[in-house]
């Protein structure tokens, strides 16, 4: 998904939300998830975890473990088969004997993501459908990150196969709801990432949301990383809008604990309280985190940014018990 610091993890989540609202299928809303009133409502949360390393305990009803890459055209836990990948296996099965619906990301930072390891178009949605059916799927997540991922050839050939495996699943009766997660600057969605929503509309899929990553902005020029993620919302709710898709409530956002990569920019608990508060009053359909193992305070002082630890002071998974409230502010 998401700017990492490990070469390998992955994305799941269970359950997606627009408005609000769990997403099942299509990304239309079911069953409100938080609370909802006239002055807002609270956020559909999913934290990301690294399976690559070792997994917590997950604090709620959605996870994201993330990523399914490609071997060609074969999908992949992170480069291993889907059959061998045991204890993610395991530990989706168990997820879902709770009820919990799982999402799987695809792509992520260091990748390769699935449409650019697989050029034919009709193997990729069947590389797509794999996935889907295997982990009986309802919502999927496309972590889109780097050039080769931003190719108009890839996004042209990722949203027909999108569009491919979306009718086939609404054929069947179950549904898929697709969430893009892409890079985001305080003025909101550069033209590359905004050419893959565009493709995606072009192609007839129905987009449930926009995840933006609201950290390593690069030179800040005097903004705090609060003050940018907040401005970078704003700018991108318009710039979706006008693509056709309903700006807040079919936008998210994800944040990472403590020290990010870019030094100096460092998200403390108070301004993940603030940044909750502002997607409350603004009907922000999701709020995510990168990720839960780095939900909880640094033993000693290691290197920052650690995969293991926010660099910050915190009780364990203090950034999720405030992201993930579903009360009122």
């Amino acid at each position: 998904m998401i700017k990492r610091i490990a070469p390998i993890a992955l994305v799941l989540v269970l359950g997606a939300v627009a408005g609000g609202c769990l997403v099942s299928g299509g990304g239309k809303s079911a069953t409100a998830t938080g609370s909802t009133t006239a002055t807002g409502a609270a956020p559909w949360y999913a934290p990301y975890v690294d399976a690559s390393l070792t997994m917590p305990k997950f604090p709620g009803r959605q996870v994201v473990l993330g990523f399914i890459t490609g071997n060609g055209c074969t999908p992949t836990w992170n480069g291993t088969p889907l059959a061998r990948a045991t204890a993610i296996n395991t530990r989706i099965e168990q997820t879902q004997a709770l009820s919990d619906q799982v999402i799987a990301s695809f792509g992520g930072e260091t990748g390769p993501e699935p449409a650019v390891s697989c050029s034919d178009p009709t193997q990729l949605a069947a590389s797509y459908q794999t996935v889907v059916s295997r982990y009986n799927l309802r919502t999927i997540d496309l972590d889109i990150e780097g050039s080769a991922s931003l190719d108009p050839t890839v996004n042209a050939r990722r949203a027909v196969a999108i569009a491919t495996v979306q009718k086939a699943q609404a054929k069947a009766g179950t549904g898929l709801a697709v969430w893009l997660t892409l890079a985001v600057t305080p003025s909101g969605l550069l033209p590359d990432s905004l050419a893959v929503v565009r493709e995606m509309v072009s192609a007839g899929v129905t987009i449930s949301g926009v995840n933006v990553m609201t950290f390593d902005y690069g030179p800040l020029g005097g903004q705090t990383v609060l003050s940018a993620s907040e401005r970078a919302l704003t700018s991108t709710a318009a710039q979706i809008q006008s693509l056709g898709l309903h700006s807040w409530s079919e936008l998210g956002a994800t944040l990472m604990e403590g020290h990010t990569d870019t030094a100096g920019q460092v998200w403390n608990l108070s301004d993940a309280q603030a940044f909750w508060t502002f997607a409350y009053t603004h009907r922000l359909g999701r709020l995510s985190e990168w990720s839960l193992l780095r939900d909880q305070q640094c033993s000693g002082t290691p290197p920052q940014p650690s995969n293991a630890c926010s660099g910050v002071t915190q009780q364990p998974q203090q950034f999720s018990e405030i992201l993930g409230n579903e009360t009122t502010p």
